[in-house]
């Protein structure tokens, strides 16, 4: 979705005018090998941006569209040997195994000789989430990041103060309430079903998981005190009708808040809204704030197999210059993502962005031996909360239930790898 979601046209004309008479352009032709999901993404994204300041150096791009899951694009990889490795491998979760198997070139040597981009000006959270080792290996120049978003002409009309940076699940949750009673609306969007709010947003914030995955994961641990306190506090603000599940409602003036990625911005911009908004950081544990959203998600290296390293470098150089994320802020979709240089945080030059820089992404490792049963857990919980929120199951039935099914679906899922 994020791949098709970035339009390229207004940037490229940007960049185009931005341009001196003789712009640098590598001294011979060059072709870099990248993998992409497709081709026409790539030059959206970046291709055709990059080429016009830089028209002796082309792509080829080798399409991960077809390909299932990470293990095929890994062999396509192997395969085709890139001289751009990219977030179509590469991750948070990964970064370690590569950088151990020599397979990326050190940025920091060609960091420390641009003029094109400062370390200083990128967001120190995302750098310092791509280092290994406390070396720079690549470089991503947009990051996911969640938001609370709220209708600034709602909290005007009826004299309440605007959310802050880093406010808690409670006090938000406290905020839509007394909304709902002065307004007689909604205070809290959500766009899923209330399950996912307490076990995927609002956990998330917590660092709150379905299995000990850090412990070997073969166990559950969704039936303790910190999970049923986050789902009580869902069930409480859902018994004053302070949060709604109704599609939209945000987007069309029905509530005043939300929290969301930056997909929002791309709903702003289709569904043309008319009322004044503001955005700040997404709600937080307060003992330890921390970003439940992705993070770095347009990774770009140079393969150590590459003929064309210098070639490479000026394009991860150049996409997380100040001139490409100008031409990204000036698109205003923001569907990949917000830019990592930090040159531009106002959003149609007056949205102020700089709350959403403020947290930083919990490095996790991935361990693809470990079974994941997370879809389970949601298909299981959603229909037992609903359940809870009618008054037919309490809490802690609830709990203890799930507890057992998904311990047991776990077991299962383990003997089937034989372990």
């Amino acid at each position: 979705m994020k791949r098709k979601l970035m339009t390229w046209t207004l940037i490229c004309s940007v960049l185009l005018l931005m341009l001196p008479v003789h712009a640098e352009a590598a001294s011979e032709k060059v072709t870099l090998k990248v993998l992409a999901y497709t081709q026409e993404d790539f030059n959206k994204n970046f291709g055709d941006a990059f080429t016009a300041k830089y028209p002796n150096i082309q792509f080829k791009v080798i399409p991960t569209q077809k390909h299932k899951n990470l293990d095929e694009i890994r062999k396509l990889e192997d395969k085709e040997k890139p001289d751009l490795l990219s977030s179509e491998s590469l991750s948070a979760y990964n970064l370690d195994k590569y950088v151990a198997e020599g397979k990326l070139v050190d940025l920091d040597p060609y960091i420390a000789q641009s003029k094109s981009i400062k370390l200083a000006n990128l967001n120190q959270n995302i750098v310092n989430s791509m280092k290994v080792n406390g070396k720079l290996y690549t470089l991503s120049p947009t990051f996911m990041v969640k938001g609370l978003f709220y209708n600034k002409t709602l909290f005007d009309k009826y004299k309440i103060k605007y959310p802050k940076n880093e406010m808690s699940w409670a006090e938000v949750m406290k905020l839509a309430a007394e909304f709902k009673q002065k307004a007689g609306s909604p205070g809290f969007q959500y766009n899923n079903d209330l399950f996912s709010l307490a076990a995927s947003d609002i956990a998330g914030s917590y660092n709150l998981r379905f299995q000990d995955k850090n412990k070997g994961g073969k166990n559950i641990t969704i039936n303790t005190k910190e999970w049923k306190s986050i789902f009580d506090m869902v069930v409480k603000a859902a018994k004053k009708e302070a949060i709604t599940t109704k599609n939209k409602a945000f987007l069309a003036g029905d509530a005043a808040m939300t929290v969301g990625g930056p997909l929002f911005f791309v709903g702003f911009k289709m569904e043309k809204i008319k009322f004044e908004w503001g955005v700040v950081s997404e709600p937080v544990n307060p003992a330890h704030p921390i970003s439940s959203a992705y993070g770095a998600n347009n990774m770009f290296g140079i393969s150590t197999e590459s003929k064309h390293a210098d070639a490479a470098w000026k394009f991860i150089e150049f996409v997380n210059s100040d001139d490409f994320a100008k031409g990204y802020m000036k698109d205003g979709e923001l569907g990949s993502g917000l830019p990592t240089n930090e040159c531009c945080k106002k959003w149609d030059n007056k949205v102020d962005l700089s709350g959403l820089y403020r947290l930083a992404p919990v490095k996790e490792k991935y361990d693809p031996n470990i079974p994941d049963i997370s879809e389970f857990v949601s298909k299981e919980g959603s229909a037992a909360f609903t359940s809870v929120l009618k008054g037919t199951q309490s809490l802690d039935s609830m709990l203890d239930s799930l507890q057992k099914k998904a311990q047991s679906e776990l077991d299962k899922a383990w003997a089937k790898k034989g372990k």
